[in-house]
């Protein structure tokens, strides 16, 4: 094809604000995602980056609040200043290099904690001792993503938002955190926000909107 043997680059600032963007697949080709490119996307829900890409710029991704999940390529190396900040809505993250990516500060500001971030098997222990990756609560082997991430679905377990309650399916083994951390035990009615619902050492995320 013409594009083999080529490098591009998703240059600077180049989706910058674009509030019509839901959705996202970068062709293969490209090898890295410029400072800010994606910058203030509110309504981008979701991005497939090809393998190749080896380099997500400075806060290419901050801001960028409606976004739920990114699977990481394995040729990733490099993740820039502030790339994924204020990634609030975040439920989950993959992550396919064996070798941690080399992660700047503040590229994960703002993004919750105990959210599942799925890693090679072999690269569990490595990531949990990474440098910004071990900030992360819950890093797991990525054979063990469930089925439907977004739908917080494993196996029978289901949790989701019904008229704004918390409804979990499947067992009565949960606990519901606001995203403060504040305990809320079972409690059913919820208020607008990000919640947090752990079930058997499993974090969910769920949003009332």
């Amino acid at each position: 094809s013409d594009y083999e043997g080529k490098n591009y680059s998703i240059g600077k600032k180049a989706f910058y604000n674009c509030d019509s963007l839901t959705s996202v697949t970068i062709p293969e080709g490209v090898t890295s995602i410029g400072d800010y490119a994606f910058s203030s996307c509110n309504n981008l829900t979701s991005i497939t980056l090809p393998e190749g890409v080896t380099l997500i710029g400075d806060a290419a991704f901050c801001y960028c609040s409606a976004l739920t999940s990114i699977t990481l390529p394995e040729s990733l190396t490099e993740i820039g200043f502030y790339a994924f900040e204020d990634c609030f809505a975040l439920t989950s993250i993959i992550s396919k290099n064996t070798t941690p990516p080399t992660v700047e500060y503040g590229a994960f500001n703002y993004v919750d904690k105990s959210i599942p971030v799925y890693v090679p098997k072999s690269s569990v222990e490595a990531y949990k001792s990474a440098e910004y990756w071990k900030e992360f609560m819950y890093i797991q082997p990525i054979d063990e993503i469930p089925s439907s991430i977004i739908d917080s679905t494993t196996g029978s377990i289901t949790v989701r938002i019904n008229n704004n309650k918390i409804v979990v399916e499947g067992t009565d083994n949960y606990i519901i955190y606001s995203i403060s951390g504040q305990n809320l035990g079972k409690t059913e009615s919820v208020e607008k926000g990000i919640y947090i619902v752990v079930v058997n050492g499993k974090s969910y995320k769920v949003i009332a909107k």
